[in-house]
């Protein structure tokens, strides 16, 4: 039986059912590669933020399959074989980390996984859930046709429509600005500050107690959080606490509120690394903890709700401490005192 909607399709993947994906045409909600993105090409990471933020920017969100063939049918394309890639091809943390890094705001809840077909080959499946609509709409760098690094002085919204995604027409998104310019009265300007000196000794303490270039951050975007190293934990932790115990309140309300987002953010962050365990058994170590292997087993959906959580936590702390950098940066408090 063919799927019908896309909550069928993720039960199929979950159930390793693929002859019931077969037939199944590509639609506003399912995207189908044959071949994985290819990353020594810096177009493969731009086609890779396009795709992902173009279901986020669709109201049921989307799945992104890699593994199958398909074949032409009239202006669309239907799932004709199961065609698994090798695992060597694909690096899962990249794609978590381009996606993370190029696409605004944080795609939340987002899934990367690897689904074993068999001997060292499988299928790749970017699951995208639908976003709150307060979030849309999910921006990425604007193309530069795979010449380098990502454009950062523009912008570009991606959008699925029917089988195909395409992008935001400049006459539409000047429209969205607009509306949105009138309803807030266009773009904030920062007020003037007689003396930053206060603000900007701050912003130092903040640099130096989370540092901008700090291992644990990079380390928190690389790997998976269902085992997470005993350094990164304990950075955390440290962290919080030079950050808790830095009573002084920034005078600038905009980076005061900034600031207190990062904080409850790290705070979340601290709570979710504290119900890790260690591992266990003789091969006992105290480099790392982790969610229990045997929960993975025993009960998946305890498992898998602990490994959402703490990456969501993780992703939410990022996210909130590269605006309230960026906001310091803007507002010259980075700037030496």
């Amino acid at each position: 039986m063919v799927t019908k909607s896309i909550e069928d399709a993720r039960q199929a993947l979950r159930d390793r059912k693929f002859d019931e994906l077969l037939g199944l045409r590509e639609c506003n909600w399912l995207d189908v590669k044959s071949g994985p993105y290819q990353f020594t090409h810096p177009a493969g990471a731009e086609e890779l933020a396009k795709d992902v933020a173009a279901f986020a920017n669709t109201a049921g969100g989307g799945l992104l399959l890699i593994g199958f063939k398909t074949v032409a049918d009239h202006d669309s394309e239907i799932i004709s074989e199961l065609r698994p890639i090798p695992r060597s091809l694909v690096d899962l943390d990249r794609h978590r980390k381009l996606i993370y890094e190029r696409i605004v705001p944080t795609v939340r809840d987002l899934h990367v996984e690897w689904i074993v077909c068999e001997d060292q080959k499988g299928v790749l499946c970017i699951d995208i859930p639908a976003q709150p609509a307060g979030s849309r709409p999910f921006a990425v760098p604007g193309p530069n046709g795979g010449r380098g690094n990502p454009n950062e002085t523009s912008v570009a919204v991606p959008l699925r429509v029917g089988d195909g995604t395409h992008w935001l027409p400049k006459g539409e998104l000047q429209r969205l600005l607009a509306a949105g310019w009138a309803v807030t009265g266009g773009p904030e300007v920062a007020p003037v500050i007689q003396n930053q000196t206060p603000d900007r000794i701050k912003a130092a303490r903040l640099i130096e107690a989370i540092p901008v270039d700090a291992p644990w951050l990079k380390e928190q975007k690389n790997v998976s959080m269902h085992r997470v190293p005993a350094w990164v934990s304990e950075a955390a932790f440290t962290a919080q606490q030079r950050v808790a115990d830095d009573i002084v309140d920034f005078l600038d309300p905009d980076v005061a509120a900034a600031h207190e987002a990062l904080t409850t953010a790290l705070d979340a962050l601290c709570e979710e690394l504290t119900g890790m365990f260690p591992p266990m058994g003789p091969s006992h170590s105290s480099k790392y903890t982790e969610i229990p292997p045997e929960w993975k087993r025993a009960d998946p959906a305890r498992y898998r709700k602990a490994l959402d959580d703490l990456t969501s936590a993780s992703d939410n702390f990022l996210d909130k401490y590269q605006q309230c950098i960026n906001l310091l940066n803007k507002k010259g408090m980075l700037l030496p005192t």
